[in-house]
């Protein structure tokens, strides 16, 4: 499976199961040392407060697929 295969299969599941595979690859990057647990822990508090405003509308979002599109162009 390729890693655009793997974001397509990740991106049609329901926000929540996205939200709880994050939450797992976090946890596993932290257990293998490669992830400051301190600065996992923020940055899922800053994903948490962001979700919150998205949801109450003070908050607008870009589309994920923009997001890739935008960081597959400044790679390249």
């Amino acid at each position: 499976m390729t890693l655009e295969n793997l974001e397509a299969e990740v991106l049609a599941l329901p926000k929540d199961s996205q939200a709880a595979l994050l939450a797992r690859l976090l946890e596993h990057l932290g257990k293998s040392g490669e992830i400051d647990r301190e600065v996992a822990s923020i940055w899922a508090e800053e994903a948490e407060l962001r979700d919150r405003e998205m949801d109450s509308g003070k908050l607008s979002g870009i589309s994920a697929e923009k997001v890739f599109q935008q960081i597959r162009a400044s790679v390249q």
